[in-house]
């Protein structure tokens, strides 16, 4: 799962600077963060060992987007990062009951998932842009709103895609 975790969030992270000279707000916004999504995802399904593969995943993107920021404020944004998903995620499932094995996850949940990960991420990771001199303080909220609408667009894009699959492929009849 750390490999797995890894892979996705890398090969998302690539596809979605291809859509920056479109979807880029500021640096390090984007305005559909599909890896974000991914990121939902692999926490929803693959647990610790996903955070683990997604921290190491955020620490190597990190590497080619931050080029001049020492390694530990690429470290502390991948914490940011990684570790705003997890809690928002294990707090949004605690509060509505969603098992664990995602049994009893609805669309619905979908939403409510996407929305808290993308606001607390918004809001954290642009704390941490701000204590590292990234952005400036007057841009703070309209980079954290920026950030949030990226990354709920990327959540819920990514995981209802997954959750739709997983809806036909349990309904198709077994030979």
């Amino acid at each position: 799962m750390v490999c797995v975790a890894f892979l996705m969030f890398v090969g998302s992270f690539q596809l979605n600077q291809h859509l920056d000279s479109y979807m880029l707000y500021a640096p390090g916004v984007s305005l559909i963060f599909i890896p974000a999504g991914f990121k939902l995802l692999v926490i929803l399904v693959g647990r610790l060992p996903a955070l683990v593969g997604l921290f190491i995943a955020s620490i190597y993107a990190s590497t080619g987007l931050w080029t001049d920021m020492q390694t530990a404020s690429l470290y502390f944004f991948a914490a940011a990062s990684v570790f705003s998903y997890a809690i928002a995620a294990y707090g949004v499932m605690n509060l509505l009951g969603i098992h664990p094995d995602l049994y009893n996850l609805r669309y619905w949940h979908i939403v409510v998932l996407s929305l808290a990960a993308s606001v607390l991420n918004g809001i954290v990771h642009n704390v941490a842009y701000l204590m590292e001199g990234v952005s400036a303080i007057e841009a703070q909220w309209s980079n954290s709103a920026a950030m949030a609408l990226g990354d709920f667009l990327g959540c819920f894009i990514v995981v209802s895609l997954f959750h739709t699959a997983t809806l036909l492929l349990s309904k198709t009849p077994q030979d």
